[in-house]
């Protein structure tokens, strides 16, 4: 055989493996959403919104009877100062009654506390699922573009605990393109919907 045709074949054979090879590559998407402004605004909207919890009238009011709590104990059980009876039976009293307020404001408190926290939690998933379908689309764009046939998140793991991506060899990794892309379109100056609070 001519070996310039032999070459020929050669090369058209590559050429014809290379294309049918599948184009895949690689995003990192836990590390563009870490990096989106609108995160963080996100987690320092949730935080102040959970220290706010604290802050209620009803977490007020239990660290109050709390401290009186402990000023009736610390009076009642100092065996330096005794009591005469009357005073211990009525500071014993006042003890029980302040007690009993204290559980039902736990109470209380606790039901109010789990509400809010349940729609804290409904927000923050609800801004985590608009980040990460805005990384998607900005991905699947990027990728079309480039002429990608798969996109891997190269920062998942599987329900095993195991990487999504077990090896890859110089795989092309679009990650900072899709950054570049996306934090122009990052809403992060929009006020984000506050959890509303029950008085």
């Amino acid at each position: 055989m001519n070996p310039l045709k032999a070459i020929s074949l050669i090369l058209l054979a590559t050429a014809i493996h290379a294309s049918a090879a599948p184009k895949f590559a690689l995003v990192r998407v836990k590390d563009i959403y870490a990096a989106l402004p609108s995160t963080t605004v996100l987690q320092q909207e949730t935080k102040k919104e959970r220290d706010e919890i604290m802050k209620n009238e009803r977490a007020e009011q239990l660290r109050t009877i709390i401290a009186e709590l402990q000023t009736l104990q610390s009076q009642l059980s100092d065996k330096n100062k005794p009591l005469d009876e009357a005073t211990n039976k009525k500071l014993a009293r006042t003890y029980e009654i302040r007690r009993q307020e204290a559980q039902t404001l736990q109470q209380d408190f606790e039901s109010f506390k789990a509400e809010q926290e349940l729609a804290i939690n409904k927000k923050m998933v609800s801004g985590m699922r608009a980040s990460l379908q805005r990384i998607v689309k900005m991905s699947t764009k990027i990728a079309k573009e480039k002429g990608f046939v798969t996109v891997f998140d190269s920062s998942g793991n599987t329900n095993t605990g195991l990487p999504f991506i077990l090896y890859s060899k110089q795989a092309p990794d679009i990650t900072e393109n899709v950054q570049a892309a996306i934090k122009d379109s990052d809403p992060a100056e929009k006020p984000v919907e506050k959890a509303p609070t029950k008085p």
